[in-house]
């Protein structure tokens, strides 16, 4: 999962002054029914972000480049990169116009299939299309409303403010956003976490259904009116992602090599039926 979450990007960032460094941000994932936490490590350099072991997979990196604003997807086990920006989801969002008829058809059928006959048409398919996430592809984003509670935590020993995303009067997520100074985090760093997280919620509202398609969990939450960054994250939805919690911050700089594309990956293509 990928599970940072959301703010547009400042025009003008106000901090007060830190020296340019790097930024080490180490989160702690728990997900459901899991004995341990994970590690899930956020690295910040000169307006790249690596997110290593993105939603608990250790074979599965981020790379994010603020100048491009572009996430390559990396993918130790398959080895491949497959990059991810808003050109690439407007062209989904063309083709799945075509297919979006067909969809909410299919998602009435399948719902009265058997497990054995939904796989049976998977193999005809080519053994290629999961007629489930298909199906699910179909479903139209719902509005959510951003609710700042006034509620202030503690998390790491820094004080945030708690932040609850709802959905039909249901909180679905629960968020706290800290002030970067006591992050200690530098303007550059912060800026370049803010079009991250700003890029996750506009790629969220282009296709939420279509990530799903394609194993990239994006929830669609909007905190671009709040400044702050998240240092806990909680999933209360259907998905059931788990809780991210915010475990310690350095300014230890951090090796060029890891924010660079591995050599010898191969290129995979963002495509709706692949």
């Amino acid at each position: 999962m990928i599970k940072l979450k959301h703010c547009a990007l400042l025009g003008a960032i106000v901090l007060a002054p830190h020296t340019r460094a790097d930024s080490a941000l180490e989160y702690l994932l728990t997900e459901p029914h899991a004995d341990t936490a994970k590690a899930q490590p956020v690295l910040v350099k000169d307006g790249q972000v690596l997110i290593k072991g993105a939603g608990g997979d250790a074979n599965l990196d981020l790379l994010y480049t603020r100048a491009q604003e572009r996430v390559i997807v990396i993918d130790h086990r398959h080895r491949t990169l497959m990059a991810l920006d808003e050109r690439q989801f407007d062209r989904l969002a063309q083709q799945a116009e075509t297919f979006q008829p067909l969809l909410q058809g299919l998602g009435e059928q399948l719902g009265k299939l058997t497990p054995e006959q939904r796989g049976k048409w998977e193999q005809m398919l080519g053994g290629k299309v999961d007629l489930g996430q298909l199906a699910g592809a179909a479903q139209l984003p719902k509005a959510l409303n951003v609710v700042n509670t006034g509620v202030g935590k503690q998390v790491a020993g820094i004080a945030c403010q708690q932040i609850n995303v709802v959905e039909n009067k249901k909180t679905r997520a629960e968020f706290c956003l800290a002030d970067p100074n006591r992050l200690s985090l530098s303007g550059d760093d912060y800026a370049t976490l803010r079009s991250l997280l700003g890029l996750s919620e506009r790629l969220a509202a282009k296709g939420r259904g279509l990530a799903g398609r394609f194993g990239i969990k994006i929830p669609a939450i909007a905190l671009n009116q709040l400044e702050g960054v998240p240092i806990e994250m909680q999933d209360l939805s259907k998905d059931k992602m788990g809780t991210l919690t915010l475990n310690r911050v350095s300014s230890t700089a951090v090796d060029e090599a890891l924010m660079r594309v591995p050599n010898g990956y191969r290129n995979k293509e963002l495509d709706f039926l692949k």
